[in-house]
């Protein structure tokens, strides 16, 4: 059942989840569109989703990776402020906003588990401020590796594999630098023998060794 890892009583979470439809999103499909009316929020059962602005020159801006058990659909003036895209295949729970809004009347301790992945959102937010800051892009990039090894769907701690979600371009953006850098910088990575590719998208990592870097 949804929100089973959330404590609510029997009532809240029987409510919760008749108000929320289960969805499926393919890889690289879009979720919704930066200024569409925003009619839903968004839970995670498996997958990973990347959260990006569209600036005025044309450019998208990667500033968060959603993943399994987060929550996102923030609406401001009616609208989505950004666009959402799922990375990989998706499985989400959508919950519409207005029923969402008519059943914190009814139970008002529902509210407290979203005030709660906001916090988590604005700790993912500060995360990512702290990696693309970093003087050191190679530094930039070990971390944020680090940071995908915590997802359990993603990294094989028994292998120590991270299976990456997202492709070289969507990390260079999220990160604040060139494709090309991506490249190169996995590849002093892999001369510091702190990781070791396998393929495009499956590394081998030394955690240990990477977190001594910090």
């Amino acid at each position: 059942m949804m929100f089973r890892d959330f404590t609510l009583t029997d009532k809240e979470r029987e409510a919760l989840n008749a108000i929320s439809t289960k969805i499926h999103k393919p890889a690289k499909r879009r979720i919704y569109t930066q200024g569409e009316a925003g009619k839903y929020v968004y839970r995670i059962r498996s997958g990973a989703v990347r959260l990006e602005h569209h600036l005025h020159d044309g450019r998208n801006q990667i500033f968060a990776f959603m993943w399994s058990g987060d929550m996102f659909g923030t609406i401001e003036d009616g609208v989505y402020p950004a666009s959402a895209i799922a990375l990989v295949d998706t499985y989400l729970f959508q919950i519409p906003y207005a029923a969402l809004l008519n059943l914190i009347e009814v139970h008002p301790r529902i509210q407290t588990l979203f005030l709660q992945q906001v916090l988590n959102y604005t700790q993912a937010a500060r995360r990512h401020l702290l990696l693309a800051t970093y003087p050191l892009v190679v530094k930039r990039l070990a971390g944020f590796l680090l940071e995908c090894s915590k997802q359990a769907d993603f990294y094989d701690r028994h292998t120590n594999i991270l299976t990456l979600a997202m492709d070289r371009r969507d990390i260079a953006d999220y990160l604040g630098f060139a494709v090309e850098t991506t490249s190169r910088m996995l590849k002093e990575l892999e001369d510091m023998r702190l990781i070791k590719r396998l393929s495009s998208q499956r590394i081998m990592l030394d955690r240990r060794k990477i977190m001594d870097m910090f």
